[in-house]
C-alpha cells in the first residue's frame, strides 16, 4: 500500500472517476462512478450500485484500477486486496451518502492503493509516482 499524494486527493472529488476491472477471460471493463473515495494513507473505496459486472468481475479475480481526471491532470491507481463491505461503519456512510442522492447501496468495496501512475497530459506522463 502507498499514500496517495494530495494533490490527487485534491482533484478527486471534482473528477470524472473511472473503475476498471478484468473478466476472467482477461477483457477489460470500465465504469464511471461517482462513489470512488481515495484516502491519504492509501485507501480507496467505491459504491456498489449498478456495477454488477464489476462486482462480479471482482469477486472472481480482484483486478482493478482507478482513473482519476481532471481536466488535464490524470492518475491511474492500481488497486490491490479487494474487500466487499454490506455492513459496519464505513458501510453505512456510503449507504447515507447514496441514499441522499436516491441511489442504493448494495455493498461497498474497499482496496489497497498499490501503485499510483502518472497519465496527465504532459512530460511526467507515463512515470510512476508511488
Amino acid at each position: 500500500m502507498v499514500a496517495v499524494p494530495k494533490e490527487i486527493i485534491d482533484i478527486a472529488g471534482e473528477a470524472v472517476k473511472t473503475l476498471v476491472t478484468v473478466s476472467p477471460e482477461g477483457q477489460p471493463h470500465a465504469i464511471v462512478c461517482g462513489s470512488i473515495f481515495v484516502t491519504p494513507d492509501g485507501k480507496a473505496g467505491v459504491g456498489e450500485v449498478l456495477m454488477k459486472r464489476a462486482a462480479a468481475y471482482l469477486k472472481a479475480n480482484g483486478k482493478a484500477s482507478l482513473l482519476i481526471t481532471a481536466g488535464p491532470k490524470s492518475y491511474e491507481l492500481i488497486l490491490a486486496n479487494p474487500v466487499r463491505l454490506d455492513s459496519g461503519a464505513a458501510f453505512e456512510d456510503m449507504k447515507a451518502k447514496l441514499a441522499s442522492l436516491k441511489l442504493p447501496c448494495f455493498g461497498l468495496w474497499m482496496f489497497d492503493v498499490a501503485e499510483i501512475w502518472n497519465e496527465s497530459a504532459g512530460p511526467d506522463a507515463g512515470k510512476k509516482v508511488a
